[in-house]
């Protein structure tokens, strides 16, 4: 009876999530992007490889570089590799870092942990190739979903792995039910409660909310942050709050933590590219997250 109902449990949301992704593909196109390369990474899993998008200062690959891992966005549900694409220019031209974009793996297909191990196995990439990257120049950074699980990494490995931490409007807690979350201004659109329930339960299933790598803000008491932080939200997106409650908490650490929250737009804002006030809180967001990647690069 177990069986039979887990079955029918996954094919429910793979079906619910399929016509989420459907209806999204109407609304907007899929991303395209430009990368300078795609290396396809080893993963952990026989057989399987993860592919990653590689951005390089000047376009073509220089002496070893400082090196950002990006993460990308989508409620762990949504096929959204190389929406970050623009970001991940704008640091390789004008930061000198290498970028790897990773894919990873969504569910309900791929349930958690597999898009923290995917992550994981990209950053254990990096630091095992020394001779390509700045292995003692690592920084990461990620979007919505993507930012909830470059949090997590931090937690993943040793102390002063990462120079810095860069994220754009993070969840940080999964235990806290969506009707209750509320956005600091009123205003923007919101995804409703319903899809982000059904986006957690095929991602997380029974996990518990709480994990840490599901609910960063839960180890901001053990976390090793690294020297710098940026989080970036936004006044109209109920992530807000959550993600600058854990950059209060790591503030208390005696980390650098820049917290900017953008005026007048509202969740994945850097994406909407014919609003002004999205155009504007993108220029800025991503200036000031190459202001501190240049700034680690020094050090």
């Amino acid at each position: 009876m177990l069986n039979i109902f887990s079955i029918l449990r996954y094919w429910r949301l793979k079906l619910l999530i399929a016509l989420f992704r459907a209806l999204a593909r109407l609304v907007e196109p899929p991303p395209r992007s430009s990368p300078d390369a795609i290396l396809a990474i080893p993963s952990r899993d026989p057989g399987r490889a993860i592919k990653v998008h590689v951005y390089q200062p000047g376009g073509v690959p220089n002496s070893p570089a400082p090196v950002l891992v990006n993460i990308f966005g989508g409620g762990f549900v949504l096929p959204l590799h190389g929406a970050d694409d623009l970001y991940c220019r704008r640091v390789a031209s004008s930061a000198g870092y290498v970028v790897l974009d990773v894919d990873y793996r969504l569910a309900p297909e791929h349930p958690f942990p597999a898009a923290i191990h995917d992550a994981e196995d990209a950053i254990c990439y990096v630091l095992d190739h020394a001779a390509e990257y700045k292995t003692s120049h690592v920084s990461i950074s990620g979007f919505s979903s993507g930012g909830t699980c470059a949090l997590a990494m931090l937690g993943l490995f040793p102390k002063d792995t990462f120079r810095s931490v860069i994220t754009f409007y993070p969840s940080t807690n999964a235990a806290e039910d969506p009707s209750t979350r509320v956005a600091p201004v009123s205003g923007g659109k919101r995804l409703p409660a319903f899809w982000t329930r059904i986006f957690r339960e095929a991602y997380f299933g029974d996990a518990d909310p709480r994990d840490l790598r599901i609910s960063p803000i839960n180890a901001a008491g053990t976390t090793p942050y690294p020297a710098h932080m940026l989080v970036i939200t936004a006044e109209m997106d109920t992530s807000a709050l959550e993600a600058e409650a854990l950059a209060a908490k790591a503030m208390g650490t005696g980390r650098s933590v820049v917290v900017k929250r953008m005026k007048r737009v509202g969740h994945n804002f850097d994406k909407k590219v014919t609003n002004q006030d999205c155009a504007r809180a993108r220029e800025e967001s991503y200036g000031l997250a190459i202001d501190i990647l240049r700034t680690v690069a020094r050090q």
